[in-house]
């Protein structure tokens, strides 16, 4: 029996004992997380995926998904009424890996169809433009335009020429890995790790690729463990 148990925080992971040895222990019977937690031992485990409840508890080999407070106080009707919950359970063989992240992002997203005009019906989205390769670690959390550039500038910051598109990447497994970002058909004129508000780091190389058998234009990158890293393409 896994004497921890792993619960997902935002760009990373908690790990908390699943026994009440010491008072300290006991003290962490609920743990506070985001879309999942899980169980697991070297040649299987469960994942408790959920999209709406953030108290998780494991004692031994019991999970326990906290689906309403309610207090009494300060507020004496506090969450009465009727309330939706949806949660699921995802077994797996061998221990905790990144498909658990990947299918709690899936049951918060769920899949949904969308119709276009027959004018823009041969327009790439940006959402299936991108593509990270060599590392399923890797999670793509964000895609958006570049903050101050010129087209989208609110004026609060000085104003940067061009288009671009921020990536925001980041390793869900705790542990240094080297992967490659491709863009499609976008015609990307240089690439740039930058930091939270999107100033210059430090040029990343761009060049042909060769990504499952095919050759591509992409970005090596390397994101270290827990790392946030963010890039900027430009246009």
């Amino acid at each position: 029996m896994n004497t921890e148990a792993s619960y997902e925080t935002q760009f990373g992971i908690v790990r908390r004992p699943t026994h009440y040895n010491t008072t300290w222990d006991m003290a962490k019977f609920e743990v506070c997380c985001h879309k999942w937690a899980d169980l697991s031992e070297s040649t299987y485990g469960v994942s408790i995926l959920n999209d709406s409840k953030y108290g998780f508890a494991v004692a031994g080999n019991v999970m326990r998904l906290s689906l309403l407070r309610a207090p009494k106080a300060p507020d004496a009707h506090a969450d009465m009424g009727r309330h939706h919950t949806r949660y699921a359970m995802f077994p797996h063989a061998g221990g905790l890996t990144e498909a658990t992240v990947r299918k709690a992002f899936e049951f918060n997203n769920p899949l949904s169809i969308v119709g276009y005009k027959e004018s823009t019906a041969a327009s790439p989205s940006l959402l299936n433009t991108f593509h990270i390769h060599g590392a399923p670690n890797l999670i793509l959390d964000t895609v958006k335009r570049g903050e101050d550039d010129e087209d989208v500038s609110r004026g609060e910051l000085p104003v940067k020429k061009g288009q671009s598109v921020i990536l925001r990447v980041y390793d869900a497994m705790g542990g240094k890995s080297k992967g490659v970002i491709t863009w499609g058909g976008l015609n990307v004129k240089s690439v740039t790790k930058v930091n939270a508000l999107e100033d210059h780091i430090e040029e990343v190389d761009v060049g042909t690729v060769e990504v499952e058998g095919e050759k591509k234009v992409g970005a090596k990158i390397e994101v270290r463990a827990f790392e946030v890293a963010t890039y900027k393409l430009v246009l």
